[in-house]
Parts: structure tokens; sequence; C-alpha cells
């Protein structure tokens, strides 16, 4: 391996992965990301069980919900059916065991988490103003500032 940081410690890791792709004969210079339309073609390819769960499965799921028959029948059915669907996008990930299931979902709700709390942050504005707003002080009669009686009004 090459090491050539400066003062001899550490690995040219670019320096070595272009090596294996010469030694395995990949031109670098041929290199190029794939069209939009070819990564979205690849990425239904790959999302192939999951997208036949749905399409198999919604329709199903519409067909039991308009049947008229009564919740203790349809409810059991179509919970199977979303597991259905579960189950194709389990084998569109590559059928990813539990440690990678783990933190796939960890990073989801995280990322949902983040996402909620911005939400409520930007829609609370109106709440924090008129609370900031309550709470300022106020000069009083005679003595300084007072903060209004909230029974009283101000």
């Amino acid at each position: 391996m090459n090491i050539n940081d400066g003062n001899g410690q550490g690995i040219d890791w670019d320096g070595e992965l272009t090596a294996l792709m010469e030694s395995s004969g990949i031109d670098l210079a041929q290199l190029a990301q794939p069209s939009r339309a070819r990564r979205i073609g690849r990425w239904i390819i790959g999302a192939r069980a999951e997208i036949g769960a749905v399409v198999l499965t919604v329709p199903a799921i519409w067909l039991v919900d308009a049947s008229g028959a009564p919740a203790a029948a349809t409810v059991p059915l179509t919970v199977w059916l979303t597991g259905w669907i579960g189950y194709g996008i389990w084998v569109s990930a590559a059928r990813p065991d539990t440690s990678t299931l783990a933190h796939q979902f960890a990073d989801l709700a995280t990322a949902t988490y983040r996402a909620g709390s911005r939400q409520v942050f930007e829609r609370s504005r109106p709440v924090r103003v008129r609370w900031r707003a309550w709470r300022a002080p106020r000069p009083g009669p005679g003595h300084g500032l007072t903060h209004p009686d909230p029974v009283k009004g101000m």
C-alpha cells in the first residue's frame, strides 16, 4: 500500500482505489454518472417486490373495505394484506437483518421527530408571540412595571 501523507502515516485510499480499478480493467476516463432515467429505472427494478405488493394489495384492500362486511371481519384481513406490503418492502430492501432494520428505524424516527418539531415550531409562532407579549413588563399604575393579572385582564 502507498503511504504518502507527508509524514509516513496513513494510507492513500484514493490511490489504492484508482490502482484497484485500473487493475480490474475499469477505465477511469470513461466513468460518468448515469442519467436520471437510468437511475430511476434501476430504482424501479430494485423495488419490483414493493411495487408489485402495492399494486396487488391496495385494490384488494379497497375491495374488502367496500364490501360492507362488519369491521370484525374486514380489519384482520386488511391488516394481513398490509403485512404483504411490508413484506414487499422488506424484500425490495434486500432482506435486511435486524441490526440494519434497527438503524434504519432509528434514522427514520430521528428524521420524523426533527420534521415534526420544525413544523410545530413554525406553526406555534403566533402562540409564542402572544405569550411573550403577555409576559412583557408593562407600566403599572403609579409604581413601575408589573405583569398583567390573568384573571382581571390588565
